[in-house]
């Protein structure tokens, strides 16, 4: 008997079984970022502030409560100090919840972000805020 084409059964399924689990362990991957709410969170903030920021004017304040992304951030290791910044150069809101990663939204106003990190608790003892200003932009 001339079986030399079986192994061709053979390889299709190992294939096909690499595929499956390759897409199956990012398809886990990603319902675990979004599990614990740190994906949905850094989403959700970064866009708001980058809106906030694009419709208001310059010299205004503002002053948001952060108090669920820093309890997130702090169950993920992540220093709460380091949890939002603002690119002035590149007019980017970066926020992040877990330590290697984080959300980026742009905003398009031509104005200086100045903002103080966030600090666990401020305000009082069950909040945190963050707290930014916008500055006009400097000219160099």
């Amino acid at each position: 008997m001339n079986r030399r084409g079986d192994t061709t059964i053979l390889m299709d399924t190992i294939k096909h079984l690499v595929i499956f689990i390759i897409f199956f362990s990012i398809m886990l991957w990603f319902i675990l970022s979004y599990s614990n709410g740190s994906a949905f969170l850094e989403d959700f903030y970064a866009k708001e502030l980058s809106l906030m920021i694009n419709s208001a004017k310059t010299g205004q304040k503002f002053s948001v409560d952060v108090t669920k992304l820093a309890s997130v951030a702090v169950k993920n290791g992540k220093p709460v100090r380091d949890m939002i910044s603002i690119d002035n150069v590149n007019n980017k809101v970066t926020v992040s919840t877990r330590l290697n990663s984080g959300t980026s939204f742009v905003f398009f106003k031509d104005v200086d972000v100045v903002y103080r990190p966030v600090e666990l608790p401020s305000g009082s003892s069950e909040t945190s805020q963050f707290i930014f200003e916008l500055k006009e932009r400097r000219r160099i």
